[in-house]
């Protein structure tokens, strides 16, 4: 598979227009670390492309390219119930395009929400099981062979 591997990049290497694959200048490097830099934001990491620009105009809680961190579940609630007070008060003051902003920025705030609650509700880790290799061990080639059953071990 390795090999398979290889030689798929390879032959890719020589269908790829030379200049692709010269050395990075200290300056292009330097950009594209800053790049990850500034995808951090205060819920989480930005996940759009490098060297594209924001669409949302920042309204985090509002992209769908936002990537929470669980940790920072806590201000994603605070931002919530702030969005819920602020509903109320565009209401009352007769705001309705605050309030279809906030009814929006409300929605998405509910939706990453339910699903970081669903992310930690799930396990971290995935119990693959152990493969039963005491049927095999310490069998000679003399003994039977004696297929699987589908109630038992394989």
């Amino acid at each position: 598979m390795i090999s398979h591997h290889r030689a798929f990049i390879a032959r890719r290497r020589t269908e790829r227009p030379s200049e692709e694959y010269r050395e990075l200048t200290t300056t292009e490097w330097d950009e594209f670390l800053a790049h990850f830099e500034l995808r951090k934001v205060a819920l989480g990491t930005c996940g759009r492309d490098y060297a594209t620009p924001c669409q949302h105009e920042n309204a985090c809680v509002r992209c769908p390219l936002l990537l929470v961190d669980p940790a920072q579940m806590p201000r994603l609630q605070e931002i919530h119930a702030n969005l819920v007070d602020r509903l109320q008060e565009a209401r009352d003051q007769g705001w309705l395009g605050e309030v279809a902003a906030i009814e929006t920025t409300m929605a998405a705030a509910t939706q990453k929400l339910e699903a970081m609650r669903e992310r930690a509700a799930q396990p971290s880790t995935v119990h693959l099981g152990i493969p039963d290799f005491r049927r095999n061990a310490g069998r000679s080639s003399a003994e039977p062979e004696t297929p699987p059953t589908a109630a038992g071990p394989l």
